[in-house]
């Protein structure tokens, strides 16, 4: 290959030093005739001077060509030392490999190339660099700005619950005239607040594990058939208003590689929201098939389903499409979030749309058991 492309260069500089070379022994050797002649002709003196023009006219005329080959060569490298401070001067503002100066097809052009290929190759490490740079920079402002959306949004939620709390309890406490009743009804209402609050607490611990510990969060082999049959348990001791069929489609076992806790969350939380806020009998949760050491499940309900234009936004936190609806039933708008950022750390994937015959369909992936994602 070597040979192939220096069979192909149009110039050669060290081609044109061995015709120096070449030229300047021919006009020593061309020196060495005439002194010798020189010498002949004054013994002989036949023909000397005609002898003695004709070796002078070749010496000149080989001189001559010598000078010019050796002018041609050092404007040659002129020319290409020229060309090779314009590449320097470029290299050193950064430009484009494309854009830098051709060079011919010799010694230094080979040289000068390699050079704009080896700036070429830094420059694509650079600049990966700096991609990579600016997205973990992006990624850390983007988490800074989550966190304090985070920490804003948590106020907001509490304020509504504490202040409730405390207003019920400054009621029973000047108000010396309550009757039992309603004294149990103020405790009552101050103890389910309570429990929202135990909850928001509860759901924003967890987002914050696994965003800042994913690392020592454990995992291990689960069943989890075993986790979903355990809440159809709980679902089905729910008053009959609240109760809904579950109606599952599993194997038996479903052993995948995760967190035990944070599986039960993603069950239990897509459970809540549809016994809260779907409006129907009936929960489907059954398998779609396994590919590249991933289940694929799908978990439904025939309720009412939400119009597409919240589909988008139902796993960002505290969005709520009825406020006060969600409030009232006692949810803590995380429920959706913490089901997404679970099946991100088992490294999975989720998606939801509304079902052709009512309700909603999420359709996640989590990891088999033997296909251990770390």
């Amino acid at each position: 290959m070597a040979m192939d492309l220096k069979s192909k260069k149009g110039f050669s500089y060290r081609g044109s030093m061995y015709l120096i070379l070449t030229l300047l022994v021919m006009s020593l050797i061309g020196g060495v005739i005439i002194y010798r002649n020189s010498l002949l002709s004054h013994i002989k003196g036949n023909n000397a001077v005609q002898l003695d023009d004709d070796i002078f006219i070749s010496i000149i005329f080989i001189a001559a060509a010598t000078v010019a080959v050796s002018l041609f060569l050092a404007i040659r490298i002129n020319r290409n030392i020229k060309r090779l401070e314009r590449l320097a001067f470029a290299m050193e503002r950064g430009d484009e490999k494309e854009s830098m100066p051709k060079f011919a097809n010799d010694e230094l052009g080979d040289i000068a190339r390699h050079i704009i290929d080896l700036y070429g190759r830094l420059s694509e490490a650079s600049e990966s660099i700096k991609r990579e740079h600016n997205k973990a920079l992006h990624e850390e402002q983007e988490k800074l700005r989550i966190k304090r959306q985070l920490t804003n949004n948590i106020n907001h939620e509490l304020k509504t619950p504490v202040a409730a709390i405390q207003g019920y309890l400054e009621t029973m406490t000047t108000s010396k005239d309550m009757t039992e009743e309603e004294r149990d009804a103020f405790i009552a209402k101050s103890y389910a607040h309570c429990q929202r609050l135990t909850q928001l607490l509860t759901d924003v611990s967890t987002i914050t594990r696994m965003e800042d510990g994913s690392s020592r969060i454990e995992r291990d082999q689960v069943d989890l058939r075993t986790i979903v049959n355990e809440i159809a348990s709980e679902v089905s001791l729910l008053p009959d208003d609240k109760r809904m069929r579950m109606n599952i489609d599993l194997p038996t076992p479903m052993f995948v590689y995760g967190n035990y806790t944070l599986l039960m969350s993603i069950i239990k939380n897509l459970s809540d929201n549809a016994i809260a806020y779907s409006g129907g009998r009936d929960i489907y949760i059954k398998s779609l098939g396994e590919k590249d050491g991933m289940y694929t499940l799908s978990f439904a309900d025939n309720g009412i389903g939400i119009d597409d234009e919240h589909l988008a936004h139902i796993f960002e936190r505290f969005y709520r499409i009825d406020a006060g609806r969600s409030r009232k039933l006692g949810g803590t708008g995380l429920g959706l979030s913490i089901v997404k950022n679970a099946v991100l750390f088992h490294g999975g994937s989720i998606d939801v749309k509304n079902r052709k015959v009512g309700g909603l369909e999420f359709t996640f992936t989590l990891p088999k058991a033997e296909a251990k994602v770390e």
